[in-house]
């Protein structure tokens, strides 16, 4: 990749190659056609987010945190008074009703959060972060944190910056831009 200085190799010679292209190759591709680029893009971003879901998962199993608790734990944190509602939760999980109240049960029994009904809506129940379950999102973010900059930290400041803003350029081509400041607007694809 042309520009992306740093700590990473800037140019691919053909003794030099790295996963994309053998993958590409396995499966027929010279890395000549025009779907080529898009195809090594698309193999190099699953590659690259599984390795930051690894370390990850790594960090925070030594402390006995689970995953998914960062979506709960730091979306809730992120809210104004760490409140949300369940449906929120759920819109910002990407998983199913049953899966984020299994999770809500699992953190409240942990202390970490606490249920109520919504006042203003008593077929809605509010989550609420507790002090405790503050304490652990602290501890998830300076976690995720760490291990982004131990794996992204290998293509240096500039280079990094370059790429998160050619990924939001693409980004915002896929879903168009936020039309609020909610952390939870559906993703659309804009065509």
């Amino acid at each position: 990749m042309k520009g992306y200085a740093g700590a990473v190799t800037t140019q691919t010679t053909d003794a030099v190659r790295d996963r994309a292209e053998v993958l590409l190759g396995l499966l027929g591709h010279d890395g000549t056609d025009a779907d080529a680029g898009i195809k090594k893009l698309s193999i190099r971003l699953r590659r690259l987010a599984n390795h930051i879901d690894r370390e990850l998962r790594r960090e925070l199993a030594g402390r006995g945190i689970e995953v998914w608790e960062i979506e709960v734990l730091l979306s809730l944190s992120r809210a104004p008074g760490g409140r949300l509602g369940a449906g929120d939760l759920l819109r910002g999980s990407q998983v199913t009703a049953g899966a984020i109240t299994n999770r809500v049960a699992r953190l409240e029994t942990q202390g970490l959060v606490r249920r109520d009904v919504d006042p203003s809506d008593r077929r809605q129940v509010l989550v609420t972060l507790t002090p405790a379950g503050q304490q652990r999102a602290d501890c998830i973010l300076a976690i995720n944190t760490t291990a982004e900059r131990r794996l992204l930290g290998h293509a240096g400041q500039a280079a990094v910056e370059r790429m998160s803003e050619d990924l939001r350029n693409l980004l915002l081509a896929i879903e168009g831009p936020a039309t609020d400041e909610h952390a939870y607007e559906p993703c659309t694809v804009h065509r």
